[in-house]
């Protein structure tokens, strides 16, 4: 299929319609809202590409490059995502997986799942965390019983799962445990990421650095520490994940965590704005005012202009946002060479070389080799994050830039 068959100014229902394999790119990109049910149905009919990319500060032209590049691919089978179930009490797993690892990990367990021979039936969903934060999450919130859940669950970022009540109510009784047993790599040592009570397995961590546009930078230092973004030096110049309402709890859990309240107030003076990470990239690449950008390095790596940019992997370590595994023990021998394969060395690689540190000491990587900086297992336990995240919106969204 040639690229010049997508172009700007077709509507976007007709992208999907024509080609059903380019939703998975919107998604991937944040825009899976856009190719939902209901935005096919309100929105997408009368949107143009061009102008759905631009408001969100997307270059249209590298984003209809993707979808070119993405559908001259060989087809290959991706796994299902939830509104193909008929409900998440029939899911053996669901994976709610971070932007720029969804498709990586859909395809290679799509693969695994066409060649391995189980006793029963497998349903299994994969989903964009993004698209799930407020929703899904929500949901969990209301369940009481773990037959509601699936057997399997691998969630994105420091969410619901890790809250004081999900922990009493479906952990501590043993409904769920991690799963797996090897040789942690030096890097997830030094930072402490291992569950000590293998109660959660981390089988990676979407890692959280900060990109500098050097253009925009000025007689300014670079920053080389979490510490140094809090400098007033840096006021109106920062962007994070973030927008209506929201901003990402990733980077502000362990900015409250070292610095408390005074380091929010300091961390929210500086910033400009919130972004979903692609349009971060998108501003780069446009030179678009902003001299500091905190992203994950997976999206770092897509900015085009690289000559313009410095990304900065911090000193003291990138803010690790776990990819983390769940089981129920009832099902772990059943299930074992599901969760073996997604625990193991294969799985692994294809994680860190999407540039994603994986915890197994044998895989050789880029990113295997830098720092990290986690929360902390005695922290996470203290602390109900549920209610810590309330305390930090409290303080942070009252001074954060509005967003537009």
């Amino acid at each position: 299929m040639s690229k010049t068959k997508i172009h700007p100014d077709m509507k976007v229902a007709d992208i999907i319609r024509q080609w059903p394999e380019a939703r998975e790119v919107f998604q991937a990109n944040g825009l899976g809202a856009l190719v939902s049910k209901d935005g096919l149905r309100a929105l997408a009919p009368f949107l143009s590409l061009g102008t759905a990319l631009r408001s969100r500060f997307m270059n249209p032209e590298a984003f209809t490059g993707l979808l070119g590049s993405a559908m001259e691919q060989k087809p290959v089978q991706e796994s299902p995502g939830l509104e193909s179930m008929a409900g998440q009490r029939d899911l053996t797993l669901l994976g709610l997986m971070p932007c720029g690892l969804k498709m990586p990990f859909s395809r290679a367990f799509a693969d695994f799942m066409a060649r391995v021979e189980l006793d029963g039936p497998i349903q299994f969903a994969v989903e964009g965390n993004l698209n799930q934060e407020l929703s899904y999450y929500s949901y969990v919130h209301t369940i009481e019983d773990p037959d509601e859940l699936p057997d399997i669950i691998v969630s994105s970022d420091f969410n619901i799962f890790y809250g004081h009540r999900f922990n009493r109510q479906f952990v501590a009784p043993g409904h769920f445990t991690g799963y797996g047993c090897f040789q942690p790599g030096t890097r997830f040592v030094e930072a402490g990421i291992p569950d000590p009570k293998g109660e959660y397995s981390i089988l990676c961590v979407n890692p959280l650095v900060m990109v500098v546009n050097l253009d925009q930078l000025g007689d300014r230092p670079l920053p080389r520490t979490w510490a140094d973004c809090l400098d007033p030096i840096w006021k109106n110049s920062l962007t994070i994940r973030g927008g209506d309402q929201f901003f990402c709890h990733a980077v502000l859990l362990p900015i409250f965590q070292q610095f408390g309240p005074e380091g929010l107030r300091a961390l929210a003076a500086n910033l400009a704005r919130g972004l979903h990470p692609s349009q971060m990239v998108a501003r780069m690449d446009k030179n678009s005012d902003g001299a500091v950008y905190v992203m994950p390095e997976f999206f770092a790596q897509r900015v085009r202009h690289q000559e313009r940019i410095q990304i900065i992997w911090p000193e003291d370590g990138a803010l690790a946002s776990p990819v983390t595994l769940q089981v129920k023990p009832d099902r772990i021998p059943d299930l074992k060479p599901v969760l073996d394969y997604l625990t193991g060395p294969g799985l692994a690689a294809t994680l860190a070389h999407a540039r994603f540190p994986v915890p197994h000491a044998g895989i050789q990587a880029d990113v295997q080799t830098r720092p990290l900086r986690w929360l902390g297992w005695d922290y996470l336990r203290k602390n109900d994050l549920v209610e810590l995240n309330q305390e930090i919106d409290e303080i942070f969204m009252p001074l954060a830039p509005v967003q537009g």
